[in-house]
């Protein structure tokens, strides 16, 4: 039963309450996976009949979890307020706690269905402590619109692979117990237990990509293809190991071409020794560096230009921009340099000779005797400055000294700015890196 009509109240289901036979095994058993270790299951609840069914599922499963519902008010709909209502309501009738988050997206946003989605799950990984499993609704038909919407979108082996199962969430867990289960069947479920949910009235809207497909592209595919739902999760089979594969590769791969540099946060790749490779391992050793650092994988056109860069020219220097980060060469390495906003500096700052130095805004705290230990120095009194490099000035009489420290120490240029420059009595003495 719908949650408009409100008629009728939810049935709370106790321990000894056992599914009702007949349902898909799947359904049935999907959450024999949460691992022993969990100790607390947060769910992802939207009101929807999905997470409905799932909470009515969790709440009816012998073993017992301690249980929070977990809400997220998109602000997209004038109706938003009267979902989080309902959801609320649930929670009291099972007698759970219920986290609400307010994210107010802006309706005209680009990509609005990937922007919330980030946003949910920035939400969740933010909270989530170790010892939690967080659990969402995704069905199998979620997984063939993910299916299809990747393909349209030209995605590789990896989005092929659709919807994880399971993976980690920052310090947890995120299973997805009922995806292997159709709507159909947890609409059925939802029936024959006389549960309430609340539908979206958004999921009718075909403005959304997933919904066009859901209405208007999917209905024609099972009228031909009756068989389309267990030869999508096939393919989608395939392709998991297919990727497993290529990670493997990937990782022999890394292991002779990556250069450890302590000043980085993350290890470069040597150009000479990935000149070695095929351009197809080439291509799947960037994908799976970035992977290894968190960072989006590269779209096709401007990974096949980065590679092809490589090849082509020994002394090419190319920038290519991802989501969020940049991939450099310097001194005959590929490096990830973040996109990060412009640091606020100083042209010079004084070093007072009693007390430290600190500048915050690059995380620098330094002691007077750590400067002329670094500098291989004696202190003598001098006194000591440290300056920025914030503009490119050729009337610096320092300009070509500077240019053979940055280069002695292999400073690549994007770090310049940003590496303190010493002076002691006015004159240059050295970098601090």
């Amino acid at each position: 039963m719908r949650a408009k009509d409100g008629a009728e109240s939810l049935p709370v289901p106790c321990a000894s309450m056992k599914p009702k036979s007949g349902f898909n095994p799947q359904l049935e058993n999907c959450l024999g996976s949460i691992p022993a270790e969990i100790e607390r299951v947060v769910l992802a609840f939207s009101g929807g009949v999905d997470s409905c069914v799932l909470l009515h599922l969790l709440k009816s499963y012998p073993r017992r979890f301690k249980t929070q519902l977990w809400h997220v008010n998109h602000g997209l709909q004038d109706i938003a307020d009267e979902m989080e209502a309902f959801c609320k309501s649930v929670a009291d009738r099972y007698e759970l706690d219920i986290e609400v988050s307010h994210l107010n997206l802006d309706p005209e946003t680009a990509n609005l269905e990937s922007e919330a989605r980030k946003a949910r799950y920035a939400l969740f990984e933010q909270a989530l402590t170790p010892g939690d499993c967080l659990l969402t609704a995704h069905h199998a038909d979620d997984q063939v619109e993910t299916f299809l919407l990747n393909i349209l979108r030209g995605s590789g082996s990896a989005g092929l692979r659709g919807i994880a199962y399971r993976r980690p969430i920052g310090r947890s867990l995120l299973l997805r117990p009922l995806l292997d289960v159709s709507r159909v069947e947890i609409s059925a479920y939802a029936l024959a237990h006389q549960i309430e949910w609340y539908d979206d009235p958004s999921n009718l809207s075909d403005r959304f990509n997933r919904n066009y497909l859901r209405h208007q592209v999917i209905p024609k595919i099972k009228n031909r293809w009756p068989g389309y739902l267990e030869s999508i999760r096939s393919v989608i089979a395939i392709q998991v190991e297919t990727q497993q594969a290529l990670d493997e590769l990937g990782a022999q791969d890394y292991h002779h071409v990556r250069y450890q540099n302590e000043q980085e946060s993350s290890d470069l790749l040597c150009r000479k020794t990935l000149h070695q490779l095929t351009p197809p391992r080439q291509k799947n050793l960037i994908r799976y560096w970035l992977k290894k650092y968190h960072c989006a994988s590269l779209p096709q056109s401007r990974l096949n230009e980065l590679v092809r860069q490589l090849n082509s020219r020994a002394d090419s220097m190319p920038v290519v921009s991802g989501s969020g980060y940049e991939i450099r060469i310097y001194n005959q390495c590929l490096y990830i340099v973040s996109q990060e906003s412009r640091v606020p500096l100083h042209e010079t700052y004084d070093f007072d000779i009693s007390t430290k130095l600190k500048i915050s805004e690059i995380g620098l705290e330094l002691e007077r005797r750590s400067i002329f230990q670094h500098l291989r120095q004696k202190d003598s009194g001098q006194s000591i400055k440290l300056k920025f490099r914030l503009n490119n000035n050729d009337s610096n009489p320092d300009i070509h000294r500077l240019k053979r420290l940055f280069q002695k120490h292999k400073i690549p240029p994007w770090k310049r700015s940003l590496t303190p420059q010493v002076y002691l009595d006015d004159e240059l003495a050295g970098l601090w890196y």
